[in-house]
């Protein structure tokens, strides 16, 4: 095959070969992946609650509203931000020349990180309302299945279910174990607590079990759960996802279409 051929050959294998992307189209394709996959996790949350309608378009209200109250202070926000960065990246310049950091830097940096957590809990006190809002759209079991309460209520069952099972010298060692791995004196159920409720439970037998292991886990769940507080954290998080009301009124769209 002469030189000629084999040019002509390459040539039309071209465009065949992969050229890399831009990296502007990579950027995009990033960003466009990463929205895309939070679209997924928040769909794969939202879907074991089998919302209707009308609790999407509520859901999609308080997103919205949240994503108001981000804007209120997005501006201040980004005041702070931009100073924060320059202040950065002369500590950062400092570090580099392997100079040292003058008193007033630090304090710069000390100072603005102080005003952005400060302007977060102004943030979060005037959104707090929407978390009343969104628990009131939601059934109690829409919100234990949200907030991971029911696997954590089913894993206490379950708990209770295996020590019952074991015989009476395994039972001791396990229970004596887990009332001390459980223990959460700081939400008050301490081991000794545990330890009784575990004990009340093997006492029993099997049809009053069925019947009041559901009130033994409620017993046991602040060792299961997160706390109400983190919960709260979690429900905000969730409305403060600014995936969240354009994800839901596609889903309404999709239902409807």
């Amino acid at each position: 095959m002469t030189c000629s051929t084999c040019l002509a050959s390459l040539l039309l294998l071209l465009p065949f070969v992969r050229q890399p992307a831009p990296a502007s189209t990579a950027q995009q394709l990033r960003a466009d992946v990463e929205a895309l996959s939070e679209d997924v996790d928040l769909l794969t949350r939202l879907t074991p609650l089998a919302l209707t309608a009308d609790q999407m378009r509520a859901m999609a209200a308080l997103a919205t509203r949240r994503q108001e109250i981000a804007a209120a202070s997005a501006t201040k926000r980004a005041e702070i931000l931009s100073a924060l960065a320059q202040a950065l990246r002369q500590k950062r310049q400092m570090l580099l020349l392997d100079r040292g950091v003058p008193d007033d830097l630090e304090d710069k940096i000390a100072q603005l990180n102080t005003e952005l957590q400060a302007l977060s809990r102004v943030e979060a006190e005037r959104a707090k309302g929407l978390l009343a809002e969104l628990r009131k759209a939601l059934s109690p079991t829409q919100l234990a299945i949200l907030t991971g309460r029911l696997e954590a209520k089913r894993n206490a069952v379950e708990l209770l279910e295996w020590l019952r099972g074991l015989s009476d010298a395994d039972y001791r060692e396990e229970a004596e174990n887990t009332a001390e791995e459980l223990d959460s004196p700081d939400r008050g159920l301490p081991a000794n607590k545990i330890r009784a409720i575990l004990d009340r439970a093997r006492a029993m037998d099997e049809a009053r079990f069925g019947r009041e292991k559901s009130s033994l886990a409620e017993e046991l769940l602040p060792a299961f759960a997160i706390s109400p507080q983190a919960e709260d954290e979690l429900l905000m998080n969730l409305l403060s996802n600014e995936r969240l009301g354009p994800l839901l009124n596609d889903w309404l769209a999709a239902r409807s279409g």
